[in-house]
């Protein structure tokens, strides 16, 4: 945050000082010194914000005074750090310059991902072809969890989960039997519902049966990294309407396309990467 506002300041002060002698003095706001705040630079400044931000701070004189009371109170504090050469610092330089890095590889990066910019036809012609990749089911789930290291307490948690999909399939509702008994408390407002999901986010012996449910099935307890899951299919499985996922396969495939031709950059410039050395990295520092 120091660096980031550091180099704020020095954008905005150097747009100041650049207008000093091209401006009349009808233009001046504001001298802080011999430097000049213009209206041009204000505006300018204005324009960096969004356009929720800038409608709020243009929206009454008082509101504009402290937008300019903020800039002012930065330009004087920065003067004064220049003054104690606070630039000169090591850490300060170290940071700028990382900054700089950063800030020049995520602006090549937007460039390239707009000259990889994908037609519509290209999109669609995609998506026809990897339908299934986008197969979703709306489901719902109840979570018994169990101590992995205590055999008497992974016992108990299949017996619970074999008497909760007994209740289930006997006409009990899911919804309230999740609210009632399920360890996930993110779902608990929900009623265990969990809403659409796609094949991935489960491990795979729980996808190849998930997507084969019909509206209303039950599945099994499934026993998954220390818990029991017991899965209700709200929907039969479907594909969405391509004009749902249409933004989203684009930014997919050209979140690929990017990482593609940074893959090839890393071939060019010959990266190596000493798996060994990070190794032993990671276990001195796990000792710590």
């Amino acid at each position: 945050m120091r660096v980031l506002v550091i180099l704020f300041l020095i954008c905005f002060v150097l747009s100041c000082e650049s207008s000093n002698n091209d401006n009349p003095s009808s233009e001046v706001i504001v001298k802080v010194g011999s430097e000049n705040i213009t209206k041009n630079d204000l505006d300018r400044e204005l324009n960096k914000l969004s356009q929720k931000q800038k409608a709020l701070y243009t929206s009454s004189p008082k509101r504009l005074n402290e937008f300019l009371e903020t800039h002012i109170n930065q330009i004087v504090l920065y003067k004064e750090a220049h003054k104690r050469g606070i630039q000169d610092r090591e850490e300060i330089r170290e940071q700028i310059a990382n900054y700089e890095q950063k800030l020049i590889a995520k602006t090549l990066g937007k460039e390239i991902l707009e000259e990889l910019e994908l037609s519509s036809e290209e999109v669609q012609t995609y998506f026809e072809e990897n339908k299934a990749n986008y197969e979703r089911v709306d489901i719902s789930k109840i979570v018994i969890n169990y101590d992995k290291d205590d055999a008497d307490s992974k016992a108990e948690a299949l017996e619970k989960s074999v008497m909760i999909r007994e209740k289930a399939l006997s006409g009990v509702s899911f919804q309230d039997l999740a609210s009632e008994f399920s360890d996930d408390p993110l779902l608990l407002r929900t009623g265990g519902n969990l809403g659409y999901v796609k094949r991935g986010r489960f491990p795979r012996q729980v996808d190849d049966v998930i997507f084969e449910l019909k509206k209303g099935d039950i599945t099994k307890p499934f026993e998954v990294d220390g818990a029991y899951l017991i899965i209700k299919a709200n929907k039969k499985p479907d594909i969405p309407p391509y004009g749902q996922i249409e933004n989203s396969i684009r930014s997919e495939l050209i979140n690929q396309r990017l990482f593609d031709y940074i893959d090839s950059l890393k071939n060019e410039w010959d990266v190596q990467i000493y798996e060994d050395r990070l190794e032993e990295m990671y276990k001195s520092e796990s000792k710590q």
